[in-house]
Parts: structure tokens; sequence; C-alpha cells
């Protein structure tokens, strides 16, 4: 039957309320468009095989057709044009069905359980192209599973029915210069000076699991029947076949979430970024999910938590970031399958939990309507693909949206970027898929920052301990050039040539009765070892499941704030020096100041090693200063190190009550003489050029920013009538060309022979007018090329 907006009007007398009324809201807002589909009852259709009809007074036509075994199948024929086919089915099982065209290879839908083969039916919706005139078969193959189909919908249009989200197509990249492989996203991406400059954020790493208190992983634990998790959700809430984890979510009250005081907090502490949970392993989305139906706003608490943190944090002046843990290898692999199972012994031996129950089960209860297959899963074994699996498209897809309603400045991924790792049995990593999901993110930022790149990536296993790109090591040094790679609880071993971030928690991720807090001390400590190796920390804030936090992490976050506000110029916007520590001193640069952080300051001398005279980076030392007092510090230069000594006794700073922070970690800035711009100092960029650091061959802060393609453009903005260009010369070395305000002054040879010479002067003008200039550093080819530094005067 082909009846245009009367195809529409029948539909909605045999769809469920609420499909209903967006069904209607479509029709009325597109009113001067005629909406034409096709609703093919399935008996109307020639059969094959044994498919038979099937009496069922639910469905549209008052019968509905079984196929029962392989070839049973319904054929339908002189199709019009269309790209959408929806099939209306019922069934016991989960599994596939096969969909042909005219005799074009058969293309596999997944279908899951309705509870019954007749009297309640779903949905399955593809992408399919379907030519005029054409054929389709929908039929059973081998391991395809019984169903009964009550009729199929094709056309070009939506049809008002919610999103299939386990037939899904692949998602698309959005069009922009950045594509999607490794090496391609290294050679354009850069990462934004605002996440360089930041240094610390704070995480609401809350969500569902937060409700029970009993720390994280909850979603998976209660299911394991030895996991004292178990037990305790047994005497608490009852059985997981009876109150399962949807009902955890159910029950989620965020009474006592009081966003705006917390964003107080979280600025009082000192956080330059907020990163809000997504969504968890559970996989229950804290937004209003256009792809999974449990989320906050139509389950528990009824509100966009995402949607709520990003207005408070833009707000506050925070940049904002999303973090996902519903990767497929996680979710599909590790948490998804214990859900299948039941009790081993007991009263409650072999009666499945309730990620068993289907739709049909919910009938009469809080959850009527609401599919729990969209939040399980469909059955299957973690021997599965989870990235050749339907969960796959539809990660993407929820990344998606949430990138698209919320803008982020940042999206956290708990995963590893690479494959080669395993855990839990399970083959971690997006593969494939990352450099996917990162270009269509960077290129979907593009357009609401102005064509201006902003946007961070975070994920792991980027090298180090749990390399994730075993098998493909060669990827690495253009995977560590597309992102900002982040590890849990280990910070780098030294100084990294790119920007790094270490995530962290003031206690367990997930609220737990009893647990233990880290000090306002050791956080700072963590923080600086984090900074002075190029790195950032991003602090989880344990919340209640309520949502609230415990008076001692309030005091503890201040504590923290009160610090960085004396101290915050030896962290924010700064670079590391040529070392990151040593003598239990962290070092930094800023503004042409070097900072060495105190961690165990005793008011007696201290000899810093790192800062002796006629070293590489450090120029003839003029003065010393402790931030946060004004007591004179005696200090002298020498080939052994710098020895600072105070004239009187250092009060404590004020304001914080963790008496070992406010006495012993103390900050000195050092006024020196050679107080270059380093090569990647703020206001540097270098698409396309690659870093390395712990050189230790005399360049300037031991490190160089490299190139050798030609081309490829170095530049940054400065202020100052005198410019000196550092740059190493070596035997076989390329040429750069230099260029001021648009206009080419140079072209230099680099290459020399002989042994390499470090920190020379290849470049030099003192007829600048003063005021703001721009430089420009072109690789000319014929070799690599290196920049160190640059030396500006007025």
């Amino acid at each position: 039957m082909r009846t245009g907006i009367t195809a529409l009007l029948f539909s909605i007398n045999i769809l469920p309320a609420f499909t209903q009324k967006a069904a209607i809201k479509s029709a009325h807002q597109k009113k001067s468009v005629a909406l034409f589909f096709d609703v093919l009852e399935g008996e109307a259709a020639n059969t094959i095989g044994g498919a038979a009809k099937l009496s069922d007074n639910s469905a549209s036509g008052r019968y509905s057709v079984n196929l029962n075994k392989p070839g049973d199948g319904l054929v339908f024929s002189n199709l019009p044009v269309a790209e959408n086919l929806a099939i209306r089915y019922a069934s016991i099982n989960a599994g596939t069905i096969s969909v042909a065209v005219n005799k074009k290879k058969a293309t596999k839908v997944n279908i899951h359980s309705s509870g019954a083969i007749a009297g309640i039916f779903l949905h399955s919706i593809m992408n399919i192209t379907i030519p005029a005139r054409a054929k389709l078969t929908v039929y059973l193959d081998t391991n395809d599973v019984a169903l009964s189909i009550d009729k199929i919908i094709i056309g070009n249009e939506d049809f008002g029915l919610p999103p299939d989200i386990w037939n899904l197509p692949a998602l698309p990249v959005a069009n922009g210069p950045f594509p999607a492989d490794w090496k391609g996203l290294s050679r354009i991406y850069t990462t934004p000076e605002w996440w360089r400059d930041a240094k610390f954020g704070a995480w609401a790493h809350w969500d569902p699991q937060s409700m029970p208190e009993q720390g994280d992983w909850y979603a998976r634990n209660m299911y394991m029947e030895r996991n004292p998790v178990y037990a305790f959700h047994n005497k608490t809430f009852g059985h997981p076949s009876e109150y399962g984890y949807k009902d955890i979510a159910h029950n989620w009250v965020i009474d006592r979430w009081n966003p705006g005081e917390l964003m107080n907090l979280y600025v009082e502490m000192g956080a330059r970024y907020f990163m809000a949970m997504g969504v968890h392993h559970d996989n229950f989305d804290c937004w209003n999910s256009k792809y999974q139906p449990w989320n906050s706003v139509n389950v528990g608490p009824k509100v966009d938590v995402v949607g709520t943190w990003e207005k408070i944090t833009r707000k506050h002046g925070l940049r904002f970031g999303i973090g996902f843990h519903n990767t497929p290898p996680r979710t599909w692999g590790q948490f998804m399958p214990v859900r299948y199972t039941s009790d081993k012994s007991g009263p409650k031996q072999a009666v499945p939990y309730d990620a068993l129950q289907t739709i049909s089960d919910g009938k009469g209860k809080w959850w009527e309507g609401m599919d729990p297959v969209d939040l399980y899963g469909p059955v299957h074994t973690r021997e599965d693909d989870p990235l050749r699996s339907p969960f796959a498209n539809q990660f993407m897809w929820r990344i998606d949206d949430a990138i698209t309603k919320y803008h982020p400045d940042v999206i956290y991924f708990d995963e590893h970027a690479g494959d080669s790792q395993v855990d839990l049995g399970i083959h971690m990593g997006l593969g494939f898929l990352a450099p996917q999901l990162i270009a269509n993110y960077y290129n979907k930022s593009l357009k609401w920052n102005n064509k201006k790149m902003e946007v961070v990536v975070n994920l792991k296993g980027v090298g180090g301990r749990w390399n994730s790109f075993q098998n493909s090591n060669e990827l690495l040094p253009f995977v560590d050039r597309s992102l900002v790679k982040s590890s849990e609880m280990h910070i780098e071993p030294e100084i990294m040539a790119y920007s790094f971030q270490t995530e962290t928690s003031i206690a367990e991720w997930h609220y737990l009765s009893g647990m233990k807090y880290m000090d306002a001390r050791r956080v700072v400590q963590l923080l600086m070892e984090n900074v002075s190796r190029n790195g950032t920390l991003l602090l989880n804030l344990t919340q209640h499941g309520r949502g609230d936090l415990d008076a001692e992490v309030i005091r503890i976050a201040k504590d923290i704030g009160a610090w960085l506000k004396v101290n915050g110029e030896a962290i924010y916007s700064s670079r590391p020096f040529e070392v990151y520590g040593g003598d239990s001193a962290y070092y930094t640069r800023n503004n042409g100041y070097v900072y060495a952080v105190i961690s165990d300051w005793k008011d007696s001398v201290v000899t810093l090693k790192a800062l002796h005279a006629n070293g590489s980076t450090l120029g003839k030392v003029s003065k010393v200063e402790m931030l946060g007092s004004d007591i004179k510090m005696n200090f002298v230069q020498d080939g052994k190190g710098l020895a600072i000594k105070p004239d009187q006794k250092v009060k404590p700073l004020a304001g914080i009550s963790n008496q070992s922070l406010a006495s012993g970690f103390r900050v000195f800035r050092i006024t020196h003489d050679k107080g270059w711009f380093n090569d990647d100092d703020p206001g540097a960029t270098a698409p396309g050029w690659s870093r390395s650091c712990n050189l230790g061959t005399g360049d300037f802060n031991n490190d160089l920013t490299s190139s050798k393609t030609n081309g490829d453009i170095w530049s940054c903005s400065f202020a100052g009538k005198n410019l000196s260009v550092i740059s190493p010369k070596q035997a076989g070395a390329g040429k750069i060309e230099v260029q001021i305000d648009g206009i080419r002054r140079a072209t230099v040879e680099l290459s020399i022979n002989g042994g390499r010479k470090a920190q020379q002067v290849v470049y030099s003008t003192k007829a600048l007018s003063s005021g703001n200039h721009v430089i420009k550093i072109i690789n000319r080819g014929s070799g690599p090329v290196s920049i160190d530094a640059l030396i500006v005067d007025e």
C-alpha cells in the first residue's frame, strides 16, 4: 500500500503512544512537505520456504508471518525508490535475520527478543538502497533466528520511530581538513595553547554506580556471585534477577547535588578545566542521549546531568570536557557478558539475572515500554570482537550525539588508542575506530570554534608501560602528535616531548563508605610531578551518590587552591625546564623565569645542583625570591649549583590547614640573564614538526622542534626591535627561510662540515619597528632542520 501521508496516519494507529506523538510532531513540523513512505503488511507479501501466516490481534493487519527455519522468508516486489527500511517484528530470540535487494548480497539485520513470538513488537531500522521496482527479500539464513514479521516500512523520511540503536550505520566522518588516519592527523593537529596552559582539571566521576556507595565497577561486580559487592547488593537491594542495575539507575537520587556550589569549589581549588562523566562502563548515559534511552533524563534523576554541568562550567570560565568509558572492549567485552549469567548455587540457582528480561517483562512496572537490551546489550560472549559488534557503531553515534549537543573542549576515553593490550581476556583499545572518532570530532569542532583548533582528545596506551601499539610501533610518533595521551594514576618517568595527562582520584573513583582521602600536600606533589614533565593533572573529587562532597574533601580542595593562589605562576602557562627535578625540587619555566618548587623546605640552606653556573639554559642568576614571602633570599651560584639561604625564618603560607603543605612546599622564582623564548613556549605553533627532549646535546632547554618536510612552518608572535634565531648546525641539515611579518628576510643553510654545533645564531636583525611582529620559519628542504630558541630584545 502506498498512500503518502495516509501511510503516516496508518502507522500512528499501531505505534505506542510515545511514538504517536513523535510521528504527529514530525508531520506537523513538515506539513508543507509531502512525507511519502510505504507500509507493507507481511501477510500481503509472497512467502518462501515454510513461512506461515499467524493470527495476532496486536499486529497492524491482525496477522503476522512466522519465519521459523532457514529458507523461510517474505518477498516484497515492485517497490519504489527508498533509502530506509523498518521491520516490525516479534521474537523470543536475539540474533540476526537477512535482507536482500534484488540479487545483491544479503545484509544482516540485528534483532532482539520482544519476549514473545506474538503480541508485542519491536522495530529494526536500517539504511538500505532500494531502486525503483526492486524486489526485497526478508529471510532466515543459516544461524539466523526465528521471528514473526508484522510489516515493513520503506521510504526516504524519518518514520517517526525511536532510533534503532542496534542497526545504526557506520558513523560518517564530518567534512573538514582532518583525515581519519594517524599520519594525516599528526600533520595537522596542534595541541591548543589553553590546554598546555591549564595544567590542572577537576573531574566529577559520578553516575548511578555512586548510589550504593560501594566503590568502582558496581555495575559489573553486583552480577558476580563471589564478589563482596554481590553479597552487599543481595542484602541491601535484593537478588540481581529481581533488582538489577537498571533499578539502581532508577533509584539514583541526586537531591544533594548543587552543581553551582561544586563549580565554585573547583574554581577555588585552582582547576582550569572540568570533566563531566558522560557514561561509564555501565552503559548509562548521563545526558539527554538520542541513541541510549537509558539515560539520566528518562531514568532516575530525570535531569540532563552533562548539560547542566556544561552550562555551569562555561559560566565560571572553565573549559568543559566529557568523559566516555563505554568503549566497546570495556562495555561490550567486560561489563555486559557477566550479566547474562545466574547463580551457580543457592536458592536462586539458575535463575537468570535481569539482563535477560525483555520489554514484555516491564508491563505494569516502572520501566514499562523500555527495553533492557538497550542497557545490557543482546546476549553475546566476550569472545565476540567488540570493535566489529553492533555496539561499536552505536558507541560512535553516541559520542557524536554528545559532542554535537554540548561542544566540549576535551573528550576523554578510558581506553587505549591502539589494540594490542589484553585485560580480563578482552583485547582492549579503539583500534581502527580511534582515528575516525578523532577526525570527526576535530572537523566538527572547527565549525563551532570559528575554524580554530581548540579541542583535545585523551586516549591511553600511547607508548610507555601499557603501549597499545605493540603490533604497529611505527605509528607511535604520529599518534603522539594527534592527541593528548592520558594515564590512570601513572606519571610519565621523564619530560615528554608532547603534552600528556595523568588522571587520579582523591579517593575511590566511585564513592566507597569509609574510604580514606589523599591529602592536599600529596595532590600538589602529584601536580608538580606532572607539570615539571610537560603534563597535566586531572583530579576526581569523589561525590556521594546523592551528589555532595564530604567536608574533608572540601577542606582539601580549599587547601590546594590556597597554595595555588600564591604559587600558580610556577604552574599555569609554564613549560618544563631542561630537567624536571632533583634535590627535592621540581623545575618549570615561565615568562623568562625559572621556578624551583621545593618539596621539603626546612628554613635552611638548599643547594639546587641543576641550576649551576654556565649551564645550557639557565644564565647568570641575579635574584631569588620565595613566592608568598618577603624574606630576603641570599644565594650563591657556581659550578656546583645554586645555594639559597633565607635571611630569617620563613612563615608558613596563610589560609592552609595542612601545615606540611603550608610550610614544607615552597616555590622560588629565579631571575637570570638568559630568558630566551624556547621552541615550544606559549604562542609557538608548528603543525607537522616533531619535538624531542632530554637530548643532552647542549641545546637550549635540552629540547628541539624539528622538521623533515619541505614547506613545514614554525611560527610565533613576539614584541621587540631585535631578534635572533637559535638553531643547531650539523652535517646533512637543510635550509630554513625566515619571514617576519610576511616578508622574506633570509634563507639560512644549517648544514656544516665537521661536528654538530648547538645554540648557533643563524639569523639576527636589529632593524625592526617597535611593537608586535610574527616570525615564520619555513623548512626549505635538502635535509632536516631544527628550531631551538629566539632571543628577543627591545
